[in-house]
């Protein structure tokens, strides 16, 4: 039990309810005795003492300096916890420096991938292929060490052979476009408030598009990938809300990006396609939320944008899940640094880490 003194007559004791307010969640943790056991004792002029019951607002009003240094301190221990600092101690530094950039209002632009999509419902990209694999007669086990090694474009290719694209269609709608998903519990909803502009995706679903609908923030305007203009591009240097689903969409099969051969096609040099992610990487922060960044095709436009402009590209920052081996770490932390990229870590199974993390940027913006 620690006892508070009372310390009356104070400037600091002015009135200041909005800022009271402002921490409601640090309020109810330190009235319900989540900090420790506080308390704080009026004594009356008969002699007898009672305990106030409001710690939190008694202390504010009264001994403001207190109040503040537990507010600070449990600050600094929340941040710690959301940051996974304990594990992944070089995450404040990228963290900052994101920050920094939002803070600013800096061009910073969200690059989505299929992880945004699992907590609305949606099953993981990997997890999708290698079950069709199995309905396609395909090992399990093969397929599964092969999507470890980057083969995600041949084994695509060889699931689409074995069921035919119209199965694989029909099959994909079945799994991402249900009445069970609910966009609304994707970590996409975190970055309404945070980053108002254009929208990057590389998502087939409709996850990302229904979650802004939904917040009563549409998107102005969906720009596909192979689409030869530069709509996408204006739109976001004038800080205009536009989408880009750079591989299009899953029935759209003039703009869509699914096969090895629609993969050599968009990406070809010259494209729209990569005439756009080079001008993108060149021009814009990019914050990648969800993406493997194993062996996406996009990573060659990158690589080589970083490979022309190291001293004057932007920073690039992703929020990514670390391998659990500590050598294997060092090796994907060198590749991203190949290819401009700093990350945030996170553990394999922590899911609840990248919603958190963006809640603070918010949070401290």
């Amino acid at each position: 039990m620690r006892n508070l003194e009372i310390a009356p007559g104070s400037d600091e004791n002015k009135d200041g309810g909005k800022e009271f307010d402002e921490n409601e969640h640090f309020n109810e943790m330190l009235d319900d005795g989540d900090l420790g056991e506080y308390e704080l004792i009026l004594k009356k002029p008969d002699g007898t003492e009672s305990p106030i019951p409001s710690i939190s607002r008694a202390l504010f009003y009264a001994d403001r300096p207190t109040y503040a240094a537990l507010l600070n301190e449990q600050g600094i221990l929340e941040r710690n916890r959301t940051l996974r600092l304990e594990s992944f101690p070089t995450n404040e530094a990228v963290f900052d420096r994101l920050q920094t950039l939002v803070r600013r209002r800096a061009m910073v632009l969200p690059f989505v991938g299929a992880g945004f999509s699992v907590d609305a419902g949606c099953p993981s990209w990997a997890k999708y292929i290698v079950q069709q694999a199995i309905k396609g007669g395909m090992d399990e086990a093969d397929t599964q060490r092969r999507l470890q090694a980057g083969e995600h474009e041949l084994v695509m290719d060889e699931v689409i052979a074995a069921q035919t694209l119209d199965v694989f269609t029909r099959e994909f709608r079945s799994a991402f476009e249900n009445q069970k998903i609910d966009s609304s519990k994707s970590p996409s909803i975190e970055l309404l408030d945070l980053f108002r502009g254009s929208v990057i995706t590389t998502n087939f679903d409709r996850v990302l598009e229904n979650c802004h609908q939904d917040a009563g923030a549409p998107f102005a305007e969906k720009v596909v990938g192979n689409e030869d203009s530069y709509r996408f591009i204006k739109a976001a240097f004038q800080g205009e809300k536009y989408l880009l689903k750079l591989h299009g969409n899953i029935d759209g099969q003039r703009d869509r990006v699914l096969t090895r051969q629609e993969y050599d096609q968009s990406y070809a040099d010259g494209r729209p396609v990569p005439r756009t992610l080079m001008r993108v990487f060149a021009s814009f922060s990019i914050l990648f939320l969800g993406c493997s960044l194993i062996a996406d095709r996009y990573l060659t436009c990158l690589k080589e944008v970083f490979g022309q402009n190291k001293d004057s590209l932007p920073d690039h920052f992703a929020i990514l899940t670390a391998p659990d081996d500590a050598q294997e770490l060092r090796e994907r932390d060198k590749f991203l640094a190949w290819h401009g990229i700093s990350p945030i870590w996170y553990s394999e199974g922590d899911w609840a880490a990248p919603a958190e993390i963006l809640q603070r940027l918010k949070l401290e913006r």
